[in-house]
Order: C-alpha cells, then structure tokens, then sequence
C-alpha cells in the first residue's frame, strides 16, 4: 500500500497509508476530523541533472483537462484497401 500525504488547513500535513483502488484525493484529519485534501511531493531529486528534475517536479502536479482540449487521436485510420488475404 503507497503513503500519501494529506493538508489539513487547521493541522497541517499527516501521512496515511491506502490502497490504490480507495479514493486518495481526500481524507478526514486524524486530530480534528475535518476534510483534508492530498498534497502532491515529489520524491528526493537532489543529486539528479537540473533540467530532468524540473521535468519531474513539473509533472508531479495533475492538469485539469476538458474533453475539447485532448489531442487528435493518433490511431491509424483502417486501411481501404486490405491486404488479398485479409478479405
């Protein structure tokens, strides 16, 4: 089971330890019982190159994407004319 971290706006950060198949956005504080939202952290990064660390800590937080702006699909029209074994 993976460790997230969660920000209780009244505590602060706690760690819990979940399933991947539970909800991991959110989690009750175990102080104060109140809603708590998962805090995205990168893992340790220190000795790495500079501009592959940027990448990384960049990627680590989710776009919000809508369905409009996805990219074209890249699959392969079918083709037209198939192969004489393939009729």
């Amino acid at each position: 089971m993976p460790r997230y971290t969660f920000l209780c706006e009244a505590c602060g950060e706690h760690d819990a330890w979940k399933s991947m198949s539970s909800d991991v956005t959110n989690d009750v504080c175990p102080d104060c019982s109140k809603e708590t939202k998962r805090v995205y952290n990168g893992f340790q990064v220190s000795k790495m190159d500079a501009k592959l660390k940027s990448h990384i800590e960049q990627g680590m937080t989710p776009k919000v994407v809508t369905k409009n702006n996805l990219p074209q699909s890249n699959m392969k029209q079918q083709n037209r004319n198939p192969r004489p074994w393939m009729m």
